[in-house]
């Protein structure tokens, strides 16, 4: 039969590795889900740079439609005997310009607003990259600690029913 100083050997041999175990487990998990934000930081910076390439694209695209309008609006003015360098004429091909212009700046605008949408998102998944990390370096040093802790109690309480044994 096991001597009682055995078994509490063995049982504080046990809790200190089963602690160890949780502590490395612990932090694997915080560096899982840490690799996780980074991968999504990742992706929001792609969805950024698609964002502000879509966004350009679709500008240039109006702007060029604009340009058509432009010019098939003095087509249509010049075929009705319409000087296009002066009065009313002039002023439609102004305000076509310049809401064509405002339109297309909108445009810009809205992709640089999702493209920093994005770059925000991907600011906060970093954070809580950083943040998981340092949680499980902390989580693994904590769980080290209370390793040593079960085992010193352990040592403890062997060495007691030791000198206890001895004292019979």
């Amino acid at each position: 039969m096991c001597s009682p100083i055995a078994l509490t050997l063995a049982s504080t041999i046990v809790q200190y590795q089963g602690q160890k175990a949780a502590a490395r487990a612990e932090q694997q998990r915080y560096n899982y889900q840490a690799q996780v934000n980074e991968n999504n930081r990742i992706v929001s910076e792609w969805k950024a740079k698609d964002a502000l390439d879509r966004g350009g694209i679709k500008e240039r695209q109006h702007r060029l439609k604009v340009s058509q309008l432009k010019g098939r609006q003095m087509a249509v003015m010049a075929a009705n005997g319409i000087d296009v360098t002066d009065g009313s004429a002039l002023d439609i091909l102004g305000d076509t310009a310049f809401l064509g212009e405002l339109d297309a700046l909108t445009i810009k605008s809205n992709a640089e607003r999702e493209a920093y949408d994005y770059k925000v998102q991907g600011s906060n998944y970093q954070a809580q990259s950083q943040l998981n990390t340092m949680a499980g370096q902390n989580a693994y040093t904590a769980g080290n600690y209370n390793a040593m802790s079960s085992l010193l109690s352990g040592a403890g309480s062997v060495a007691s029913k030791w000198y206890a044994k001895q004292g019979n």
